[in-house]
């Protein structure tokens, strides 16, 4: 990085990633408790490689202590959003979470949704750390990928996230070696389906991303997803879960508490020049965040969210139609060389999971033939039973 006012550092990655900051940061501590979550080396020199920057995504929990023989240092911190935050170390379990957290009601539909895609597919959840075989790991991340783009092209959202996931992937793979990370993923029928990243710093874990296939939506895949992660967490002894900005909507529906995400101005007061124009840069981000703000409040961002969410409920209702049909017709006109192949034939996944799941049906046992010839018609037997799915 050169210097100028413009340098950013993302706050997680020198935290986690890199474990290193700009020599003028001497320690960064939890203010909760008191304890380090870094600390500069004694043995470094006291040399300042940035003589002005920028710390983005500074959780509200932090202090940054600067080093005392850099008394000309001055920091400004400005607020942005908010990071929410789970309290693991309240509960026994992720039983007890969910009590907390979610009425009999919700907590009935989650377990239902659990069991039924349990019944529906060969599941396994698995979280990945330490040893890792490196052409896994790059397999692992372009299903990722994958999902990120199909997920993120359904809700009609841009994804803020993929143009980092190379960088991403990079860092992760030696904190995975480190036990300093972790991959969860569940898998069905041998398929990875669900992907969350995690990071750590002692007992702090933090959420980076994930992803899960949109087909799998039926089973509320992105919940069980989420308790499935908080259990695990609980029952390693880590005692906080940082799920950071964003989406806050659904954030603040599993958080305990909600602190401030701060941008962290570090300006070297020296040059005249230069810290007009740092003031300049600071002004602009300021009243940029201050529009941002007074539109959330307007409840504008919600008003968007609801809208893209009833353009894609609209898209997805009119995917397809499902009939019944009489045994007797259908086994007169199936024939067995117009068996289906799913793995071919990737518009059908997601209707057929649903019949799977309605139905309570292993998705393995479903036969799909095409209609006479037809290339979006098909005859589909479940549990002994004929209908006739049309893809609209």
């Amino acid at each position: 990085m050169g210097n100028k006012p413009s340098n950013k550092i993302i706050f997680l990655r020198s935290l986690l990633a890199e474990e290193k900051f700009p020599d003028v940061i001497e320690r960064v501590l939890d203010s909760r408790n008191g304890l380090p979550l870094y600390e500069k080396p004694s043995a470094k020199p006291l040399l300042i490689e940035n003589r002005s920057f920028v710390l983005q995504d500074v959780p509200g929990y932090v202090d940054l202590i600067l080093d005392q023989h850099q008394k000309k240092f001055s920091t400004h911190t400005i607020i942005t959003q908010h990071t929410h935050v789970i309290e693991l170390e309240r509960y026994l379990d992720g039983n007890q979470y969910m009590e907390q957290h979610f009425g009999p009601k919700t907590r009935s539909s989650l377990r239902r949704y659990k069991k039924r895609l349990e019944e529906c597919f060969d599941i396994r959840y698995e979280v990945f750390q330490g040893s890792i075989d490196k052409k896994w790991y790059n397999e692992i991340f372009e299903q990722l990928r994958t999902l990120m783009i199909r997920r993120f092209k359904e809700k009609n959202e841009e994804n803020y996230e993929l143009p980092h996931l190379d960088q991403i992937k990079a860092d992760l793979y030696p904190m995975l070696l480190q036990n300093r990370a972790t991959l969860f993923v569940i898998y069905a029928n041998g398929e990875p389906v669900s992907i969350r990243i995690n990071m750590m710093k002692d007992k702090l874990a933090f959420y980076i991303l994930s992803a899960y296939d949109p087909d799998y939506d039926v089973f509320r895949l992105g919940k069980l997803d989420m308790w499935k992660n908080i259990s695990w967490l609980i029952n390693q002894g880590y005692t906080t879960y940082d799920l950071l900005k964003g989406y806050a909507y659904i954030k603040e529906k599993w958080a305990d508490r909600t602190y401030a995400n701060n941008l962290v101005f570090i300006n070297e007061a020296s040059n005249l020049w230069d810290r007009l124009k740092f003031f300049v840069r600071q002004t602009s981000v300021r009243f940029r965040h201050t529009m941002v703000k007074k539109l959330k409040y307007m409840g504008l961002d919600k008003i968007i969210h609801r809208i893209k969410r009833r353009k894609v409920n609209h898209l997805d209702k009119a995917n397809y139609v499902v009939l019944p049909f009489k045994e007797t017709e259908a086994i007169k006109t199936i024939h067995k060389n117009a068996l289906i192949n799913l793995k071919e034939n990737k518009s059908l996944i997601a209707p057929i999971i649903e019949l799977a799941y309605k139905h309570r049906s292993r998705f393995d046992q479903i036969q799909v033939f095409l209609k006479n010839g037809k290339s979006k018609e098909y005859y589909i037997h479940i549990k002994g039973r004929y209908y006739v799915l049309t893809l609209c």
